[in-house]
């Protein structure tokens, strides 16, 4: 999928445009995160309560080029998802927390429509589609003593140390107990996103820009093994349901960037349309030569 959209850029790229300038622009970019993970299990769990933070999309390079009224951008990088979520007693305090990360290499490929578009400034609303390849994945629980709901189809699995009673379960304290690593979750996933985009030409050759983007995760991010094992209540802090990643970014980048004037076949019909020879105008009163001269 990712030669797909790549070849597809390459190719609306070299396609000519009529009287159309390009500019094109190469750089970095960093920012942040913020997920919410919708898990149909977690929302129907009374342990469970969330919670909204961000998380850092450490570094990504951007590849742009703009026409007069649209323009594509390439922009891979690193990005840091999962939502966290309170663990919550019987009383609804809160004694710990579950902690979902996915980092993702992402490489999203973005078409973009500029809605303000000045000689030194672009706003653009923008569409991207984007593959993903895991680079870690870890989901855990850590919390004090306390009581909770567990669901009475994992009472079996109960170790020796939860103490069921008639209004929850007694749990000790739990420093690090795993849900799921990286091999429960799925290697690949596709990301599909809108949002807007701001270029600032702050020099000749310098580029700011701001963009924000809200992504959606189109597979189910867990293995079909672990999810087996979910829907059969062999996991103590999960419970089955669907899930999906939906998550905002914010990015703050800055690019190297060239202008072109208009296109190769342009400039070539321009040249054809005067092609004719410079031919100097007789001075007044002057006779042009009509034989050959002597010798």
């Amino acid at each position: 999928m990712v030669k797909f959209w790549i070849t597809l850029l390459v190719a609306l790229a070299g396609t000519p445009l009529r009287a159309q300038q390009l500019s094109m622009s190469l750089g970095v970019y960093t920012g942040f995160t913020s997920s919410f993970t919708l898990d149909d299990g977690i929302n129907q769990d009374a342990r469970y309560k969330e919670s909204y933070g961000l998380k850092f999309a450490p570094i990504g390079f951007n590849f742009g080029m703009d026409y007069e009224g649209f323009g594509f951008v390439v922009s891979p990088g690193i990005i840091n998802l999962g939502q966290d979520f309170y663990v919550v007693n019987t009383v609804g305090g809160q004694d710990g927390k579950r902690y979902i990360d996915l980092q993702y290499a992402h490489i999203p490929v973005a078409f973009k429509v500029h809605i303000i578009n000045l000689s030194f400034f672009k706003l653009s609303g923008l569409v991207s589609l984007g593959a993903a390849y895991l680079v870690h994945g870890e989901e855990m629980v850590r919390h004090t003593e306390s009581k909770l709901k567990f669901p009475q189809e994992v009472y079996p699995i109960l170790p020796p140390d939860y103490i069921v009673q008639y209004d929850g379960v007694v749990v000790p304290l739990v420093d690090e107990y795993i849900i799921g690593e990286k091999k429960d979750f799925n290697s690949f996933q596709v990301f599909a996103a809108a949002g807007f985009r701001s270029d600032w030409d702050v020099s000749n050759h310098w580029r700011v820009s701001f963009d924000f983007r809200m992504n959606y995760g189109i597979n189910e991010p867990r293995t079909a093994d672990y999810l087996a094992k979910l829907n059969a209540y062999q996991t103590l802090y999960d419970i089955p349901g669907k899930r999906r990643e939906l998550f905002a970014q914010i990015t703050f980048g800055i690019s190297r960037y060239v202008d072109f004037e208009k296109s190769d076949r342009e400039r070539e019909k321009r040249l054809k349309g005067n092609s004719k020879r410079y031919q100097p105008m007789h001075s007044p009163g002057t006779k042009t030569r009509n034989t050959k001269p002597k010798g």
